[in-house]
């Protein structure tokens, strides 16, 4: 994994230095090597964090044999041996770049349908003078890039765009509704306008000032949206089948893997078949709190003792997150609230020495570990109610006389016009509503952003109910946030994170599943459990589920008191909010104001943090 940078347009004198400084801001993402190219039109930057052949002969930017062709990639390509063998070509490495290369040669764009992994590249044709980039099929891998007439930047963060000057670094209004609405700026927008993100599953080739963009794959339409017709015995086993697939490529490194474990059912499998399929003890890590109401541990020992891993506990307090907290926002490529997670375990693992650790993101999205998917299901039951005028008036009502934030949401989903889907996911989905917004903010909510996933779109619909409520959170809170989350704040530290329930060959089976198989009250996730048979305890699968969370709600009345404090006064005095609204909501939490939550403090708090340090 690494981080790519790549300039077309300008001449090489003064791409020259633009580049070094684009490079230079990615210096986290790849500790290990750093390389240029520079020739007419074209720039390309590129840190490296060896992974997979360590020598300096795989460093980026990357040549094949004529040097025609130029490559800077970042991610990993988890079926890179497979795809090795399908061509006739003078290898240089054992590298993944150097096949995604060769691959391209001899498929050009439809080299896209052979890989497997997570990835964001781009290659540079000096004959055709034309590039072409690509996403990986579910958006693990970020792509940022800015275009104004002849001129194309594209980096794998919206800072190091930012470092060439060439941008302005003016806040998108839209996109702060967007992030103030669901916690992160929807896809494909970006905090800074006029840069945009490419999206997941898509490729594009720029030619003459021209970005010609297609889809290669989509999350709505993998496999046509056929529905599985095998058993349930034959889904259990394929389940199986596939996840084993996806941990055994997820292994695949010349560094050592480790794997993060909670204690919880998607960590618990992964470190189970790790254990499996490795000939040595598998290194596991586990954040602990000294506040029990919090702490997994117990748990994540059980795990970790029955399948003999060498495991780590990682003790977090407050005081660490206070003394982390500049160099967060400093680390954070856009604000986030959940990032804070991933940043200090990514934090605690690096300094272990670790390089690449395995991650149980995605599991709660595929198999139902959701309440909104059960709530969803419900909606759908009962959707005629949407436009029903006796409930309107009723839910109106209601809200007026009750102070309750569940009923808010109920007021809020009755009035959204985009109906079905897209109206109950924004608004189950939703921190602060769209009337809490206007309240906030010195300007009218905008246009939504979020319009490259039709939610209500005839392909999703063909899904079963519960993959119609996957497909939502794949392409919205889980992309948008948990994914972004996890690149920006692993790679921080230099660490790889993986994630093998983004395996797109499980995707594509899971949606097909038909909803009975995947949902039962007794047993959560209870496809996944039966896949996964005898490896997990019943403590762990009947456990209370906790999640990956701190104690935000007393740290931030306690501990972190005073520098919300600092920064909620700071935000209040911002031309774009009004000040009484942001002062009476921090008034509201401090006073347990049951409307009020730590996210909604958190939010602009982190905000804030993010437009100081990047001085915006």
């Amino acid at each position: 994994m690494c981080g790519i940078a790549g300039i077309v347009g300008l001449d090489p004198k003064t791409s020259r230095e633009l580049i070094q400084g684009m490079t230079d801001s990615l210096s986290h993402r790849g500790p290990d090597a750093v390389g240029f190219f520079i020739d007419y039109k074209v720039a390309f930057g590129q840190r490296r964090l060896s992974i997979i052949d360590l020598s300096t002969g795989a460093n980026q930017p990357f040549f094949d044999i004529t040097k025609r062709y130029a490559i800077i990639f970042n991610g990993e390509i988890y079926n890179y041996q497979e795809v090795r063998e399908q061509l006739n070509y003078s290898w240089q490495t054992k590298s993944d770049t150097e096949v995604i290369l060769a691959a391209f040669i001899k498929w050009g764009k439809d080299c896209l349908s052979h890989l497997n992994g997570m990835f964001a590249f781009a290659i540079w044709d000096s004959i055709e003078t034309e590039l072409f980039i690509a996403r990986d099929r579910l958006g693990v891998k970020p792509l940022y890039y800015y275009m104004q007439d002849d001129l194309f930047v594209f980096s794998s963060e919206v800072r190091s765009i930012l470092r060439t000057g060439l941008v302005s670094k003016k806040v998108c209004t839209n996109a702060i509704v967007s992030y103030l609405a669901g916690l992160a700026v929807k896809t494909p927008y970006s905090i800074i306008e006029n840069i945009f993100q490419l999206l997941p599953g898509e490729y594009a080739f720029l030619k003459k000032g021209k970005l010609d963009r297609h889809y290669y794959w989509r999350i709505d339409n993998a496999k046509k949206s056929e529905p599985s017709i095998l058993s349930l015995a034959e889904t259990v086993k394929k389940t199986r089948l596939l996840f084993e697939a996806a941990i055994k490529s997820r292994m695949v490194a010349d560094v050592p893997v480790g794997a993060f474990l909670s204690g919880g059912i998607d960590s618990s499998a992964i470190v189970a078949l790790m254990s499996k399929f490795s000939q040595r003890p598998v290194e596991t890590f586990s954040i602990i709190f000294e506040n029990k109401e919090f702490d997994e541990s117990v748990y994540a020992r059980k795990i970790a003792d029955k399948y003999s891993t060498k495991h780590t506990e990682l003790l977090l307090s407050p005081t660490d997150l206070i003394d982390s907290m500049h160099e967060y926002i400093a680390a954070m490529d856009t604000p986030t609230v959940d990032g804070i997670n991933s940043y200090m375990v990514s934090k605690l693992v690096a300094a272990t020495g670790i390089k690449v650790a395995v991650s149980g993101l995605g599991g709660d999205e595929l198999f139902v570990g959701y309440p909104g998917f059960t709530r969803w299901k419900q909606i759908k039951q009962y959707n005629a109610l949407h436009d029903n005028p006796f409930f309107r008036s009723f839910v109106s009502a209601l809200n007026k006389r009750v102070k309750s934030r569940a009923v808010k949401k109920v007021k809020a989903w009755k009035d959204n016009k985009q109906g079905a889907l897209k109206a109950f996911y924004e608004t189950n989905r939703g921190i602060f509503l769209e009337d809490e917004i206007r309240e906030l903010l010195e300007v009218d909510k905008e246009a939504d952003l979020s319009q490259w996933m039709d939610l209500n779109g005839s392909n999703i619909r063909h899904y079963p109910t519960y993959s119609q409520y996957s497909v939502a959170e794949l392409t919205g809170y889980t992309l948008d946030v948990l994914l972004k989350d996890s690149d920006q704040m692993s790679m921080a530290w230099g660490l790889e994170v993986r994630e093998p329930f983004f395996d797109y060959h499980l995707v594509e089976f899971i949606l097909s599943v038909p909803d009975k198989y995947k949902y039962s009250r007794k047993t959560p996730k209870s496809l996944f459990v039966k896949a996964m048979g005898d490896l997990l305890p019943d403590e762990i699968v009947y456990r209370p589920k906790k999640g990956f969370a701190f104690p935000w709600d007393s740290w931030l009345r306690g501990e972190l008191k005073d520098y919300c404090e600092s920064k909620i006064q700071n935000l209040s005095n911002r031309d774009l909010f009004n000040k009484a609204s942001v002062l009476d909501l921090w008034k509201r939490f401090l006073t347990h104001d049951r409307r009020v939550k730590w996210m909604h403090v958190w939010s602009l708090v982190i905000l804030e943090g993010w437009l100081t340090v990047n001085e915006i």
